[in-house]
């Protein structure tokens, strides 16, 4: 994913994976960039959830303004290109794109397998 948008261009990011504590924790990963170069101040917050799929927040010092779900990502394992295109579109103009990505990532299977193997019994 990292380098999906390092690819279009969208500054260097953070990324964090939470794998969760006890087997009731769902698996979320942060995506951080900053944006002080396109649309500034601050940063944007990529964040993914196994359960609700993408949403994003603006950061900066000392806050962080959860903005909602990533809805034109439709899908919870959208594809890398449908990611970087949001974020694209959010480092650039503060926005979410408008038109839908339909398309499921094809490991998407992959990831969920390997999610329920390092998951705590």
């Amino acid at each position: 994913m990292d380098q999906a948008l390092v690819g279009r261009g969208v500054p260097p990011g953070i990324v964090r994976l939470n794998l969760g504590g006890r087997p009731d924790e769902r698996m979320r990963i942060r995506l951080e960039r900053d944006v002080s170069r396109c649309v500034g101040p601050g940063k944007i917050r990529l964040l993914w959830d196994e359960e609700t799929g993408w949403a994003y927040a603006y950061v900066g010092p000392g806050y962080s303004i959860p903005r909602g779900p990533v809805t034109s990502l439709r899908r919870v394992y959208a594809t890398p290109q449908a990611v970087a295109a949001a974020a694209d579109s959010l480092v650039h103009t503060g926005r979410p794109p408008a038109e839908a990505h339909e398309e499921e990532w094809p490991q998407a299977d992959a990831v969920r397998a390997a999610i329920d193997v390092c998951r705590p019994r």
